[in-house]
């Protein structure tokens, strides 16, 4: 199975390549210098934590918040209080000791904890997320995922915010990617009823890491990341994503079209990508 950053077809950095001055002040050498970090690296490294099957399980209505059986090698366990209390819930998702192949052809093994102090719809709920030898792909993730529900904002909708912290994912070849985040979600449709079907979320915020190559990037969330569920990428939004070293990449997802196929402009060069 190819790991996550050989998922698409690789992005070509056209303005990576960088002129480097060297030797004395009478001779310049010119160097290309590729870099390794595609663009679709980066949107992988992030879509690694996001975790629909799990915020989906979690968010049950209360009364079917139990443990079973999702899929032939992922178990999940709910931990019950020892005083009887309903709240706070604990589950351990177990997708066992060999690869599990899971949504959209991915293939997981491990476990991932997660906590909630309370129904997840109810403000100041707040839902913690850690992983135990848990590889995507043969890739292992390791970081904190928490969310705290920040109640009804102006407009009546769901609010939460989303932080990722001490995140990394390391691939088979040992190389590696870091990442943190805090993003800041809104429930724009589907609100008014029990569904996830319906539900679509617009997504803000920033992060930032040390990416493949060893350098620092930022991500900022410029035109806010529309996200319908059902759907395994943002259906719309800009992201721009400044790397050490490079120009600024402008990630754009589209005009709501369901689909994996983003466009990526580096300087005055634009290439649609298939995620």
């Amino acid at each position: 199975m190819r790991n996550l950053r050989k998922l698409s077809v690789l992005f070509l950095v056209a303005a990576g390549l960088f002129l480097f001055n060297s030797c004395d002040k009478d001779e310049v050498v010119t160097e290309d210098v590729v870099a390794i970090t595609t663009a679709t690296d980066y949107i992988n490294l992030i879509n690694s934590f996001s975790l629909s099957t799990v915020d989906e399980v979690t968010n049950s209505e209360e009364s079917d918040l139990k443990s079973a059986t999702i899929a032939d090698c992922l178990t999940v366990t709910i931990h019950e209080n020892e005083d009887g209390e309903f709240w706070p819930r604990s589950w351990t998702f177990d997708y066992g000791t060999e690869n599990c192949e899971c949504f959209a052809g991915n293939y997981k093994r491990g476990k991932i904890h997660v906590s909630l102090s309370d129904w997840w719809r109810n403000e100041g709920s707040f839902r913690e997320i850690t992983f135990e030898d848990l590889y995507v792909n043969d890739n292992k993730m390791e970081g904190v995922k928490t969310t705290l529900n920040t109640g009804l904002n102006e407009n009546g909708n769901l609010t939460f915010t989303k932080n990722v912290t001490d995140a990394k994912l390391t691939y088979a070849d040992e190389t590696s990617m870091t990442w943190a985040c805090e993003k800041y979600s809104e429930q724009v449709e589907g609100g008014e009823t029990i569904l996830f079907a319906d539900d679509v979320w617009s997504v803000t915020g920033a992060g930032a890491g040390v990416n493949l190559d060893g350098n620092s990037y930022t991500m900022n969330i410029t035109t806010a990341l529309i996200y319908n569920n059902g759907c395994f990428y943002p259906v719309s939004g800009i992201m721009e994503i400044l790397t050490e070293g490079e120009d600024l990449k402008v990630i754009n997802y589209g005009d709501g079209e369901c689909d994996n196929t983003i466009t990526v402009t580096v300087g005055d060069v634009t290439e649609n990508v298939e995620l």
